[in-house]
């Protein structure tokens, strides 16, 4: 999908739900295979495609709890916005709570922590498929709770990129 660069507040929004409709973009990788433990997967169809390319005649199980932070325009509005604007001031409200928001920080943390208690009472070794934004929140979570994270030594996280968390 392709972002405008510059749009209105309808505008945004609606850009924000196509992308969470959309599918994978066309891309090269040889699937994981032996892979120990449950696949569990976001609702959002890129999740479950993700996890079809990766772990192909596998199982994987719908976990709601993964799906992406959602975001909306932070202000209604007709003026054609810088797209960069939109995302960060809607990030902005976020993490300052405001009900413009359909979550806010706190409960998207609430979320990770819900996500790794489940992964904990299955007692044994599990794969996320999950989204960019929530998967930063999850990994400082993890680290509260004292799991050391391997994969990631940057600030953005990549498409299809590997984080191994260990307790």
């Amino acid at each position: 999908m392709m972002w405008p660069t510059k749009c209105s507040a309808s505008d945004f929004d609606m850009a924000c739900a196509e992308y969470d409709r959309s599918a994978l973009e066309n891309i090269d990788v040889a699937p994981l295979c032996d892979v120990p433990g449950k696949i569990y997967v976001s609702k959002l169809s890129r999740s479950v495609q993700t996890a079809e390319l990766l772990f192909p005649n596998q199982k994987h199980y719908e976990m709601p709890e993964l799906g992406e932070v959602p975001l909306k325009s932070f202000v209604d509005t007709k003026k054609r916005l810088p797209i960069w604007m939109w995302n960060i001031l809607g990030r902005a409200q976020w993490y300052i709570g405001s009900p413009r928001q359909a979550e806010k920080r706190i409960d998207t943390i609430q979320r990770a922590n819900r996500v790794i208690d489940l992964c904990e009472c299955q007692n044994e070794d599990c794969i996320l498929v999950t989204h960019e934004f929530f998967m930063k929140v999850l990994m400082k979570v993890l680290k509260k709770r004292k799991y050391q994270l391997t994969g990631n030594s940057q600030f953005a996280i990549r498409n299809l990129q590997l984080i191994c968390a260990e307790k």
